[in-house]
């Protein structure tokens, strides 16, 4: 683009890929929200009624997990089987759809599908290290799996592959395995991530190194930071080398839409797909409590499409058509929103951030405040912000992956981040 990217030198010493056409917003499930914090109680505010579109075809069967489910340690393999990756990577490298356990919201066992990419040749000593992508935004049906796309869905495959990483990717719970996707819940996505790497090392045991760094885009940002937060408590199994989040989601409340305007960048479908799940998942809360009839009209196409679809819908008139006035204030959607925003506790891997100056989506003055009150004042995280003046949300993976995967390298190498927390102003210029 021709512009100056503003960095960091080394600090003094101081202790311590999808792009998806509406919005890709992070998600982990787990955090429980106290019955009786919103507008009605827990047991009041019955769960929508889910009815989730499912796969069909030859790939049906191994996504239906065994019932009953016999519970083992999340991680570990139910299934895998082996697929084409084609000639676009190295020679020798092996590709796999999985089905695994993870935990589920209320610490119980359920399975999850994702896939893991292997590279050729001999692994280093103690095994290759893993990279865990986390997706951005692709719906709440089980269909909308990225896995069923093989490797396509995975951003710059083959230059991870190059540099000798495992790269696992998470479907995220209820997509791919059938249940209902708890999007934009933190904590569930975070484990998601941290129990896909767990996958990789079950299914090929000493290749596989317990070194971990994650990279996740848009809601994969956010699942990205939760994971960080996450590791050390959820997977002390794994050592976690470098988080890495683009253009994280920090807030869904700050990114819903208002006006009397259609919203330009997806803000409607995000939304409807947010409060379809929190509902389902908190129970805190009844859906005719924050939708128009239009809007609870509209959830049959959230439950059973894809992003896109559900964008058709939903973003093609005003908001105050589906949202009711005041929804945003509902005490329940506001103990949702808090918590599901990262920052709740330090992480002691180092952290990129990369934003965009100008991201429609997510926007950069909610991801500086987000780093600097958070981040580097509340937690003492060490996080190398790196700032896109002029770059949009669709174009920031692309534009930075060289950048990206470097750092991520750099990580694993044991070479000292930088950290723009330890410079004022984050070491940044005020965007134009």
């Amino acid at each position: 683009m021709g512009h100056v990217r503003k960095r960091l030198a080394a600090p003094p010493s101081r202790v311590g890929w999808i792009t998806v056409s509406v919005v890709a917003v992070a998600c982990l499930a787990g955090s429980a929200i106290s019955p009786g914090v919103g507008t009605t109680s827990a047991s009041a505010a019955p769960a929508p009624k889910a009815v989730q579109s499912t796969i069909t075809g030859v790939l049906a069967s191994f996504y239906r997990p065994p019932s009953p489910l016999i519970h083992a340690r999340a991680g570990s393999i139910i299934r895998s089987r082996k697929f084409d990756v084609g000639p676009a990577l190295p020679t020798g490298t092996k590709a796999y759809r999985v089905l695994f356990h993870t935990t589920s919201a209320t610490g119980g066992d359920l399975a999850e599908s994702g896939v893991i990419v292997v590279p050729g040749g001999t692994p280093p000593p103690g095994g290759f290290p893993i990279v865990s992508w986390a997706h951005g935004t692709t719906g709440v049906a089980s269909m909308c799996a990225p896995s069923l796309d093989g490797t396509a869905s995975l951003p710059h495959l083959a230059a991870l592959i190059g540099d000798r990483n495992i790269v696992v990717a998470a479907d995220y719970r209820g997509l791919g395995a059938p249940g209902l996707h708890p999007y934009l819940v933190g904590a569930s996505e975070g484990e998601d991530v941290l129990d896909a790497a767990r996958a990789a090392r079950s299914l090929l045991g000493a290749t596989a190194s317990n070194a971990v760094a994650v990279l996740g885009f848009s809601q994969g940002g956010q699942a990205a930071l939760f994971a960080g937060e996450a590791a050390q408590a959820y997977a002390p199994d794994l050592y976690v080398a470098g988080i890495a989040a683009i253009a994280p989601v920090t807030s869904v409340l700050e990114l819903a839409p208002t006006g009397d305007l259609p919203p330009p960048s997806g803000q409607s479908a995000f939304t409807a797909m947010v409060l379809y799940a929190w509902a389902h998942h908190y129970r805190s809360f009844n859906l005719a409590s924050v939708l128009t009839p239009a809007g609870l009209a509209g959830l049959s196409q959230v439950s059973s499409s894809c992003v896109d679809s559900v964008a058709t819908l939903y973003d093609a008139v005003a908001p105050t058509q589906f949202f009711l006035p005041g929804w945003r204030q509902a005490p329940a959607i506001q103990a949702a929103n808090q918590a599901n925003r990262p920052g709740r506790a330090p992480t002691s891997a180092p952290i990129l951030v990369v934003q965009g100056t100008a991201d429609e989506v997510v926007p950069y003055a909610d991801t500086t405040q987000f780093v600097d009150q958070r981040l580097c004042r509340s937690q003492y995280d060490t996080v190398d912000y790196l700032v896109e003046p002029g770059t949009g949300h669709s174009q920031l993976l692309s534009q930075t992956a060289a950048t990206v995967d470097q750092w991520i390298q750099d990580r694993f190498a044991g070479i000292r981040s930088v950290d723009s927390c330890a410079t004022p102003g984050l070491g940044i210029a005020p965007a134009s």
